[in-house]
């Protein structure tokens, strides 16, 4: 996956850049998802988190309202709940009922 451009400090975030790492971001998470809506957001939200951690304090915030709000970002918080949730009702971790993931959780 290709890097921030915005490894050196600024002042603000630059905001096209950081879209495309979340376009980026978006299609690798779409590759490896198995069409899990699940997935997809843990795949894509545990990419923007080690992306995000490479800009600097003060932008981080932003970048991540961004990435919430064009591609649906979860945080560890969120994709626990939601992991819980999925264990709770009967669902691998990729969202799918147990006994019919193609990963073979629950069989």
């Amino acid at each position: 996956m290709s890097t921030i451009a915005c490894d050196t400090p600024r002042s603000t975030l630059d905001e096209s850049a950081w879209q495309a790492v979340c376009k980026t971001a978006a299609e690798h998470a779409q590759r490896g998802c198995g069409l899990s809506w699940e997935h997809w957001v843990t795949l894509f939200s545990s990419e923007i988190d080690a992306q995000v951690s490479r800009l600097p304090e003060s932008q981080r915030v932003h970048a991540l309202e961004i990435a919430a709000q064009g591609w649906d970002y979860a945080t560890p918080v969120e994709r626990q709940e939601t992991q819980e949730w999925l264990a709770e009702n009967g669902c691998c971790s990729h969202g799918i009922t147990l006994g019919c993931c193609p990963a073979g959780y629950g069989s």
